[in-house]
């Protein structure tokens, strides 16, 4: 089983549709979020919205609580006491790293050669002409959820992430948000309302 780390938003979605294109072991999502609030923290989605995100993906949800500014310590305890509470085995972790080295180099100490679980990150140094048909092709809507503080006069909540969008970013911000200028929620077009905004 693949373990997809889930936030909610483009990347979560597009590591979901790869792995389903290369992979045929069942997929289980995981979405850590603050317990207090009952969100996702820095994207702003709604624990609700990623249980029904689960239910139009049809994949079983697992759900970490954490404390808000998590510290490392306690991030890593509560995923390894969640871990050992998931019943089939783990094949990999998975998250939706694009181009962040430093990020995907904690996870691989952490999670590799800490924890012993092997790490996939199948969006890793994808071309966005790669991968923006993927959601074209999808019935799905994707918008931006959060904004940095220093880039809210560029992009606001709500407003569609798309090719249009991309095209018109100024060079200090990643097109992914790579660097977390901004976040995304996926929207499923099925649905009338879906999301934080």
């Amino acid at each position: 089983m693949n373990l997809l780390f889930w936030s909610g938003g483009k990347d979560s979605y597009l590591c979901c549709e790869m792995l389903r294109r290369e992979s045929d072991r069942p997929i289980q999502l995981l979405t850590t979020y603050e317990e207090e609030r009952d969100i996702v923290p820095h994207h702003n989605i709604s624990l609700e919205t990623i249980q029904e995100q689960a239910r139009q993906l049809d994949l079983e949800l697992t759900i970490c609580g954490l404390p808000p500014e998590c510290p490392n310590e306690v991030y890593i305890d509560r995923l390894k006491d969640t871990f050992s509470k998931i019943t089939e085995p783990i094949d990999h972790l998975v998250f939706g790293d694009w181009k962040n080295r430093e990020i995907r180099e904690w996870r691989e100490k952490i999670f590799e050669q800490q924890l012993g679980y092997s790490c996939l990150f199948p969006i890793w140094e994808k071309s966005l002409h790669d991968l923006m048909p993927i959601l074209l092709l999808k019935p799905v809507k994707v918008k931006i959820s959060a904004v940095q503080e220093a880039y809210r006069d560029m992009l606001s909540v709500g407003e569609p992430w798309n090719q249009r969008l991309v095209a018109q970013l100024p060079e200090s911000i990643d097109p992914m948000g790579e660097n977390g200028e901004f976040h995304t929620v996926v929207e499923f077009q099925s649905l009338t309302s879906f999301g934080d905004g």
